[in-house]
């Protein structure tokens, strides 16, 4: 039956639009954890260790058995390959295997370094003029090499079971960041790649190291006052 004549008429909300990003030119900026976006490290290491089964014989030897970011260790603990590690090396795995909710990525290349700083401030800063890096206690303060490749940053680093690499590169519209962690463990140095996504959050960085030549520069004079 038709509604009654006196019956408020249905209110029409308008869509809601998402702004839209604006696509970054460089790895610097701010950047927000996309889980869906990307791999699953404990996924990752255990493929890597069945890689291994698979070449050793069956026997899948040593390898960090870790939850996924926000969960914790797996069952098990210090099982597979933990019990050789030292304390800082099965808390760089952790860190490793838990990436942070934000990343800030802050531009500093007019003194040879980029700073990267998580939302728990825990700092990390890739030294790329060939400096030495300068060894902290401090585990939340640390200092690597890097090296640039074009736009993409590359650290070179021990990691808690051989080599590892990070690399740091946008995608290919400008409004994603790849952390792509390369690993080694074991005697026969598996490698093993874990790659974290992260979204453009923010307006994009102002640009770093220099002012706007407008505001540098200061006015052309003659020597002569201006012409009344």
């Amino acid at each position: 039956m038709p509604p009654p004549k006196d019956a408020p008429a249905a209110i029409t909300r308008p869509p809601v639009r998402k702004t839209a990003l604006q696509p970054r030119t460089a790895i610097f900026g701010e950047w927000k954890f996309n889980r869906d976006d990307s791999d699953d490290p404990t996924k990752k290491l255990q493929e890597a260790q069945q890689d291994r089964a698979n070449s050793n014989g069956g026997y899948g030897g040593g390898g960090p058995r870790l939850g996924y970011p926000g969960g914790g260790m797996g069952g098990g603990g210090r099982r597979m390959g933990q019990q050789g590690m030292s304390d800082e090396e099965r808390q760089k795995m952790q860190e490793l295997l838990n990436p942070a909710s934000r990343l800030t990525v802050v531009d500093l290349t007019d003194r040879g370094e980029v700073d990267l700083t998580d939302d728990l401030q825990r700092k990390l800063t890739l030294i790329t003029d060939g400096r030495k890096p300068q060894k902290s206690k401090d585990a939340n303060n640390q200092e690597i090499t890097a090296r640039w490749s074009g736009k993409q940053l590359a650290t070179d680093e021990k990691g808690p079971h051989g080599k590892m690499s990070r690399t740091y590169e946008l995608s290919y519209d400008g409004t994603q960041l790849y952390e792509t962690l390369h690993m080694t463990m074991g005697r026969r140095d598996t490698t093993f790649l874990i790659r974290y996504v992260y979204d453009a959050y923010g307006p994009p960085p102002a640009a770093a190291g220099s002012a706007p030549p407008s505001a540098a520069a200061a006015p052309a004079t003659n020597g002569s006052a201006p012409k009344q």
